[in-house]
């Protein structure tokens, strides 16, 4: 029994009112607050009191030890959220949820809880968190909390890779829009760019488009501008995609500007390296080329160096449009150089030295490094970029006219093109 229930109990066995309680103390409104456990009495009023219904101290302090014990440790628990402290925060909030006082808020603890697993990348136990959450969410009538929930679990089947889901969740989230007592604008914003990002993702880019300017517009008179700031790079995206490239490039812009005035240099500078590749796209490539060497500084500056390298493979990209084989080989083997082997940053770049090689007549080299770039992304599960690169391989095989091994890499194409279908849901 909490401590509030104890009060009211009591209270209800002498005859006394919440008028007569309060009475020389706290108004009737606190002791009501009290006895729903909706706020906590000072000593001296918990004293006056425990005097007013005859009962000893001592059979109230154990309750609201017990609850401002807990309090304290969820805060300390968040604290270690924000601070990225994963680990140490689960072990908190995992004792919390043990033997939890009637003060605490569950929903809460339970959501900070899917948090951490969502981060640890425990998605099972992040999954079983949040549908917590949304069960009981649902009982007690409270849509934010649902949507919160549906928003979260979105997010972890976006993180598996299993899109159908995460637009599964989002999709109910975002029809349960209307059932909110009062508009949450970064909430559903955030909803919202999710749907953008992942139809994006897909290549959906009209339906992409929409969700991200109806997004916008909850947005619009608010002041959360990280994420109009990531609002506006969808936007962006999309319009580029569409070949719109005066939208895309005005919303490119806004999001740098916004970035830069919240100081979140590393968001800006990915944004401006985004806008770069529009810039190329666009063919209008030495503003690309200045883009691109004003990234790779920036991030040198600030000590992101696989970013850099990263930067570097976009120059290599520009010097093949340009057919200066030689200077898109040499980026190529720089960039490299300066980043793992095997992590995915590198993949595209390998694919982009493998066109130049080829171009250059040294096809065995060519077809080596498109095999370097086949094992990085059939291991991180990229298979889009997976079944674009098998047909790569096989132009290459066919050019050698080894037609085995040309026909091996178009099964190998196909085989991750349907896998790619599956896991957006499409086929079964």
């Amino acid at each position: 029994m909490s401590l509030g229930q104890k009060i009211r109990e009591l209270r209800i066995v002498k005859g006394l009112t919440q008028s007569d309680l309060g009475s020389g103390l706290v108004t009737p409104s606190m002791i009501s607050q009290i006895e729903s456990d909706k706020a906590n009495p000072s000593y001296k009023v918990l004293e006056a009191i425990a005097e007013k219904l005859e009962t000893p101290l001592e059979f109230f302090l154990t309750d609201i030890q017990t609850q401002l014990e807990q309090t304290s440790a969820h805060k300390v628990a968040k604290a270690l959220l924000s601070s990225h402290n994963f680990e140490r925060a689960v072990g908190l909030l995992e004792s919390l949820l043990q033997k939890p006082s009637s003060n605490l808020n569950i929903v809460e603890v339970m959501s900070d809880l899917g948090e951490c697993y969502l981060n640890l990348e425990r998605y099972d136990e992040a999954v079983a968190q949040f549908d917590k959450v949304l069960e009981i969410a649902k009982s007690k009538e409270n849509p934010t909390a649902a949507l919160q929930a549906l928003n979260k679990l979105g997010v972890i089947e976006q993180r598996r890779q299993k899109y159908h889901l995460a637009i599964y969740h989002w999709r109910t989230a975002f029809e349960q829009f209307d059932l909110l007592l009062q508009p949450e604008p970064f909430l559903q914003s955030q909803v919202l760019t999710n749907l953008g990002t992942i139809h994006y993702q897909l290549g959906e880019f009209q339906e992409a488009l929409s969700y991200y300017e109806t997004a916008y517009q909850f947005l619009a008179k608010s002041s959360h501008f990280e994420q109009i700031g990531f609002t506006y790079i969808g936007l962006g995206l999309s319009y580029k995609r569409m070949k719109e490239y005066e939208k895309a490039s005005e919303y490119s812009q806004y999001a740098i500007a916004i970035f830069e005035s919240l100081k979140n240099i590393k968001l800006s500078i990915d944004v401006k390296k985004n806008y770069g590749i529009l810039k190329s796209e666009e063919g209008q490539i030495e503003t690309a080329r200045e883009l691109f060497l004003a990234c790779i500084e920036e991030y040198e500056k600030h000590n992101y160096m696989l970013d850099a390298a990263s930067v570097l493979g976009e120059i290599a990209r520009l010097y093949l449009k340009e057919q200066r084989l030689d200077e898109c080989k040499l980026t190529c083997q720089k960039a490299l150089a300066t980043m793992p082997a095997t992590t995915i940053e590198a993949a595209p770049i390998l694919r982009t030295l493998a066109v130049a090689e080829d171009l250059l007549g040294h096809r065995e080299r060519a077809i080596q490094a498109t095999e370097r770039a086949i094992a990085i992304f059939s291991n991180n599960q990229l298979l889009s970029e997976l079944a674009e690169t098998y047909s790569l391989l096989a132009d290459l095989y066919q050019k050698a006219d080894n037609f085995v091994k040309a026909n091996e890499c178009l099964l190998n194409m196909k085989n991750a093109l349907n896998e790619n279908l599956k896991e957006r849901g499409i086929i079964l």
